[in-house]
């Protein structure tokens, strides 16, 4: 497996994609194919978990052949993170498997700018044999669907966090209100349909659903990949959210609502 990427806004994507990671879990699995990359993992309390697909032709460069190479990485987020921050501005992005599957190997290069700190470096970490079953996610259709401008869906979240963990929301064809409330006080908020990209809900719907803060907060540590981001809800089912890329390529995210005022799941 090799592939490349040196389009300066994808390389910010794929770097956002992989350094916040380790908020979910502290390792992950990189299913391969002639398709591209598919990822999924969960929340080590298993309430909320991730989804992201790669295309092929997402990449500039993309190889892989099924009868030579690994089906699958497992790699440490923590170790990728810390890889990833020491890339520059201006470099490119290599990743490639030796011929055992045993050693992912990765490589930052490109042209010194003038006064540039632009040193090329290249990286080894060894494969994990990771054992994981991979999840049915998604397939039904939402009662709601919203989409919120990334940065002031983001904004507003960390400020529902001053008074609680628990937001709570409600839908209805003429409002869009979140609320969170703790012993220190609340803090509601009426969207306006002029701050939304999109809303649509059932006719004659009245959704109600709490969810927790920290893991929506997990969700906008990924707000780099997309202007816009995608929500939709149901009664029961757990909230989606979800980054366009270019083409096919996503991530998702599924949390879980509350199921009772006593803040259990």
């Amino acid at each position: 497996m090799k592939l490349i990427l040196s389009d300066p806004d994808k390389i910010s994507q794929f770097a956002a994609i992989f350094q916040n990671l380790k908020a979910f879990s502290e390792h992950v699995v990189i299913y391969l194919s002639e398709e591209g990359l598919y990822m999924q993992g969960m929340e080590s309390s298993h309430c909320s978990c991730f989804e992201s697909r790669l295309t092929f032709d997402w990449f500039n460069d993309f190889e892989y052949n099924k009868e030579n190479d690994v089906p699958s990485l497992g790699v440490n987020t923590y170790v990728l993170q810390r890889i990833i921050g020491t890339r520059r501005d201006g470099q490119t992005i290599e990743l490639e498997t030796d011929s055992n599957g045993d050693t992912l190997k990765i490589s930052f290069t490109g042209e010194k700018e003038a006064g540039a700190n632009c040193l090329n470096k290249y990286f080894e970490i060894p494969i994990m044999d990771i054992e994981e079953q991979l999840m049915e996610l998604g397939g039904s259709e939402s009662e709601v669907d919203l989409v919120m401008p990334s940065k002031k869906f983001c904004e507003l979240i960390t400020q529902l966090q001053i008074f609680d963990d628990k937001l709570s929301l409600t839908f209805t064809e003429e409002t869009v209100a979140f609320l969170s409330s703790g012993s220190e006080g609340s803090m509601k908020v009426n969207v306006s349909f002029d701050d939304v990209v999109e809303y649509a809900v059932a006719e004659d719907t009245t959704l109600k659903q709490s969810y927790s803060l920290k893991f929506i907060s997990m969700m906008c540590l990924f707000s780099k990949l997309n202007d816009e981001f995608t929500m939709a809800f149901s009664n029961n089912r757990p909230m989606e959210g979800r980054y366009k890329l270019d083409g096919e390529s996503y991530v998702k995210f599924y949390l879980a609502p509350r199921v009772d005022d006593d803040d259990e799941y």
